[in-house]
């Protein structure tokens, strides 16, 4: 089953040795049950895929689950669109552990929470020696976890502090960044200062860079702005320079340390 490469997977150490446990028929006790309650935290406003961990205590198939919370949206991946499956296909072993993912959007005017996520499945219990998927179909309900949290400082964290470059040659470069906080729309990027003789330039002879995706940044992704050094000009050594961030009216600065080699 595809699945986004950006997938959260909220999982323990010693995850698959808190199985369901092996029951009667006539037990209570479920054959596919949720192993880690608790998921990976989202800031508001993010979108992203999140991983719930499931395990069997039996051997399982057709499971499907859907998901539901206050203040989330929550979608599935494109070849099952109303519900997701198995990272692997839709069917597990007694005694294996599998993911389920979904792609959960936080409301931007979310408060700091702990949000309860109901999660729907539904499976079949395979028959004993089945080599198809038959035997007993079985239903149930979990809740798990989602926690929202905030952060403080700028609504941009500029996570690349460094970049070394050769004198002999121009050369591009990445500025990597991460929005922390919603409404980093039409994100622009320019770096100034450093040593006489620095040439410093942008794609499409611009005035300044932006992200290589697009010119909003959304909560909780990084992306990078790319910027052409020449400093065949300057001498071999260590920089100071400053980088400036401008976004729906806010502008931001943090130093960046440039290597002539």
């Amino acid at each position: 089953m595809r699945r986004s490469a950006s997938i959260a997977l909220a999982c323990a150490a010693g995850a698959a040795a808190i199985l369901p446990a092996a029951s009667p028929a006539s037990a209570a006790t479920p054959d596919l049950g949720l192993v880690v309650p608790l998921l990976a935290p989202m800031l508001p406003g993010q979108s992203g895929w999140v991983g719930t961990l499931w395990g069997a205590a039996d051997d399982v198939c057709d499971v499907r689950v859907t998901a539901s919370g206050a203040g989330l949206t929550i979608t599935y991946p494109s070849n099952t669109q109303s519900y997701s499956s198995l990272s692997k296909g839709d069917s597990l072993a007694a005694g294996h552990v599998d993911y389920v993912a979904f792609n959960i959007s936080v409301a931007t005017n979310k408060l700091v929470s702990l949000n309860p996520v109901t999660l729907n499945y539904s499976y079949t219990e395979k028959a004993g020696g089945a080599t198809t998927c038959t035997g007993t179909k079985r239903t149930g309900s979990q809740v798990a976890t989602l926690p929202v949290v905030s952060v403080t400082g700028d609504a941009v964290t500029q996570k690349t502090s460094s970049v070394t470059v050769p004198k002999k040659t121009p050369v591009w470069t990445q500025l990597v960044f991460q929005a922390r906080k919603g409404g980093v729309d039409d994100l622009r990027v320019t770096v100034s200062g450093g040593p006489a003789g620095l040439v410093v330039s942008y794609p499409q002879e611009r005035a300044y860079t932006q992200p290589n995706q697009a010119a909003a940044l959304p909560v909780g992704t990084d992306d990078f702005a790319a910027v052409k050094f020449d400093a065949t000009n300057v001498a071999v050594g260590t920089y100071k320079l400053t980088v400036k961030q401008t976004y729906a009216g806010i502008t931001d600065t943090n130093d960046l340390t440039l290597v002539v080699v």
